[in-house]
């Protein structure tokens, strides 16, 4: 069952190592998740499947690294990766995609997407999905 559904279709910048905003625009009702702009609180435990898709370019060229964090911490391999040779041109688009698990004991943790290249990039398009 679909839990959220967040959204950014604004152009927006985002420079390395920095989180890309994300807008709800649906929630299960009692869905345990809100957001905060650039991180997903996650109120309830359990195994989430989350999909992720991004459009970018880069000012630079080099790669387009995306990784999904829970609390700061890279959540095992849901990364994903695109070579920009051509700065400012070429499009790309990025999916990330896997399941991760919140524990009773984790509080409430953070969902955030990082830009982790080393090249600025600009976001046409991000869309993030949650199941569980």
């Amino acid at each position: 069952m679909k839990l959220l559904s967040a959204i950014n279709v604004n152009e927006t910048d985002v420079s390395s190592n920095n989180a890309i905003p994300l807008f709800i625009n649906y929630a299960q009702s009692c869905s345990g998740m809100i957001s905060t702009g650039n991180s997903i609180i996650i109120y309830r435990p359990g195994y989430f499947l989350v999909t992720v898709t991004v459009t970018a370019t880069a000012a630079a060229a080099g790669d387009i690294v995306l990784s999904l964090q829970k609390n700061g911490v890279d959540i095992p391999g849901i990364t994903a990766t695109e070579t920009i040779t051509t700065p400012d041109t070429e499009v790309r688009t990025l999916t990330l995609q896997g399941v991760f698990r919140v524990t009773c004991n984790e509080g409430k943790p953070l969902l955030t997407l990082i830009n982790k290249s080393t090249v600025d990039i600009t976001t046409t398009n991000v869309s993030v999905t949650i199941e569980g």
